[in-house]
């Protein structure tokens, strides 16, 4: 008895030792990085001299420039059409692959899930050409509305221009994360509902979704998470513009920080993009915890 306790204390330590390099990959690059933000957000500093304590007036600034509320409402905005649009979509997707009518799937979900691999920037870049007056989309915007759309330069549709490039990258990621959620639903459940001549929507409603509940819900907060810290798409298609419709808090953060040289108060937008996402990741806890209750 008493060997087989010291055994398990000795793997415990060696577990220790197995994650000590990622612990001090995380401590340097994401926890050290956090906390020196949160110390920053005091000060005023152009990188180049002494760092100046101004106290909250830096968060007292915060919440009085009209620009960094626009841009957090527009990241609102954006991660919200985002995740709907791209949870339904990738749902949709894992319910028609999951039926055997459907023929070369694995091709399919293959060119589906192709985008998620490819750089954001040359994705950007790709898009941003086909966005112009005389791209792929534009051209067939022309075809069927007998009508030019301004893509980029609308600051109306400017937004959903992104959500568009967005939404096209990033869906067959959750595709897969809810077709890995179907394969895990007994079969006999389908099989039994069949006998009892259940249709497709009684089966969908009654076992489907029940059964995928914490899927959806770790699919639905994941996303809205990664989708709120979006930047390098803005970035590289339109820097934010036309007239600021598509400036993100990400991106915001940047530009404060290495455009006009404020990085203490470019720490306090990021003290705000911090808490918003400590927000999503308890709900996502929370929610997770109450299903499995």
């Amino acid at each position: 008895m008493h060997q087989k306790g010291y055994s398990a204390i000795r793997l415990q330590r060696y577990g220790y030792i197995f994650i000590l390099p990622t612990i001090i990959f995380f401590s340097i690059f994401l926890i050290y990085p956090m906390l020196n933000a949160f110390q920053l957000s005091f000060f005023k500093w152009n990188l180049l001299g002494p760092k100046v304590w101004v106290g909250f007036s830096n968060f007292e600034k915060l919440f009085k420039d009209t620009r960094v509320l626009n841009s957090y409402w527009r990241t609102i905005h954006f991660s919200i059409i985002s995740v709907l649009s791209i949870n339904i979509i990738a749902f949709v997707l894992a319910i028609m692959f999951s039926s055997k009518l459907i023929k070369g799937k694995n091709l399919l979900q293959s060119l589906i899930f192709l985008p998620v691999i490819l750089s954001t920037v040359a994705v950007g870049i790709v898009w941003q050409f086909m966005y112009q007056t005389t791209g792929l989309i534009s051209v067939i915007a022309i075809k069927m509305l007998g009508t030019s759309i301004p893509w980029l330069t609308s600051t109306h549709i400017a937004p959903y221009s992104m959500i568009i490039v967005y939404v096209w990258k990033v869906t067959g990621y959750y595709m897969v994360i809810f077709i890995a959620g179907l394969l895990d639903i007994p079969e006999a459940l389908y099989e039994a509902a069949r006998i009892d001549g259940a249709g497709f929507w009684n089966r969908l409603f009654r076992i489907t979704i029940p059964s995928l509940k914490n899927t959806i819900t770790l699919a639905f907060v994941s996303c809205m998470i990664f989708t709120f810290g979006t930047f390098a798409m803005q970035f590289v298609i339109t820097e934010g513009g036309p007239s600021g419709s598509t400036e993100v808090l990400a991106l915001l953060i940047y530009r404060q920080a290495f455009r006009y040289s404020k990085f203490g108060y470019s720490s306090v937008i990021s003290v705000l993009f911090f808490i918003t996402l400590l927000v999503f990741s308890i709900t996502q806890l929370k929610l997770l915890k109450t299903e499995e209750g």
